[in-house]
């Protein structure tokens, strides 16, 4: 296990509107965008002291321009530095598995936090702005590669989601795979034990949830429905949902979308 400082940055972005219709108080739709949306993820833990940079960086992109005709920004947090003096109440053994996954696709073995992973591939601490907005550039320049549709559903405690997706790439066809997953913003935890002991952690694009893969058949869809159970906890206003396909073989993000505030919010 290692960890290091990530070296937060600015962003100049082009941005166009995404899509969202509301039928009702407790129920709305998401459809995707015209063109690539990537996905950005964290991995990071409470029990990290050089995690805080990297959740402040993740949290502080939408200010620098980044919005989900960009990119969807998700936060898992790994368990695996729950015995090391602070046990992380948002980590779950299926990202530290997800994050795994990843470094086996790298054919590194190496699992560390913080870890931002862009497109399916490790971003390096120390990565200049303006090649990160080239980055997104280039890939929302591209025409969409699937489409997602979605509707969602509060009905008492939980939340029903009903998902179609075109993987419209016909190579991506086989190794396409989609994800659902639920995250908050706004969170926070006083720290008491473990190396960020005596610190308030904020965070935000927490993964809650997350549910998948779902299959994409040969003729490049999927339908799936869902239902997630809603914790008690979870704050409407601030807790969104995320679709994201995703190709086994590289982890190449086919197409994402997300809803930032969910229905009735």
């Amino acid at each position: 296990m290692t960890s290091r400082t990530l070296i937060g940055c600015g962003l100049a972005v082009t941005l166009c509107s995404g899509i969202l219709t509301a039928a009702a108080a407790d129920s709305c739709s998401l459809q995707s965008a015209p063109h690539r949306v990537t996905l950005v993820e964290l991995y990071t833990s409470e029990g990290c002291n050089s995690c805080p940079p990297a959740d402040r960086w993740l949290s502080a992109l939408p200010q620098r321009g980044v919005t989900t005709d960009n990119a969807v920004l998700l936060a898992f947090h790994v368990d695996y530095w729950n015995q090391l003096g602070w046990p992380d109440r948002f980590s779950q053994a299926r990202f530290s598995d997800r994050q795994r996954a990843i470094a086996a696709r790298s054919r590194s073995g190496v699992i560390y936090t913080p870890q931002i992973v862009l497109d399916g591939h490790d971003l390096r601490a120390g990565t200049r702005p303006e090649d990160l907005s080239t980055a997104f550039g280039s890939l929302n320049a591209q025409p969409a590669h699937a489409t997602i549709h979605a509707d969602f559903k509060r009905v008492t405690s939980s939340l029903r989601v009903t998902g179609d997706v075109q993987v419209l790439d016909i190579g991506a066809r086989p190794e396409s795979q989609v994800w659902l997953a639920i995250y908050e913003s706004g969170l926070s935890s006083r720290v008491t034990a473990g190396e960020n002991s005596g610190k308030v952690l904020n965070h935000d694009f927490v993964v809650r949830e997350l549910a998948g893969p779902f299959t994409v058949g040969a003729d490049g869809s999927a339908h799936f429905e869902q239902s997630v159970h809603w914790a008690a906890e979870w704050n409407a206003q601030r807790t969104g949902v995320a679709l994201f396909v995703e190709r086994r073989d590289s982890g190449e993000i086919v197409q994402a979308a997300a809803l930032p505030r969910l229905c009735g919010s």
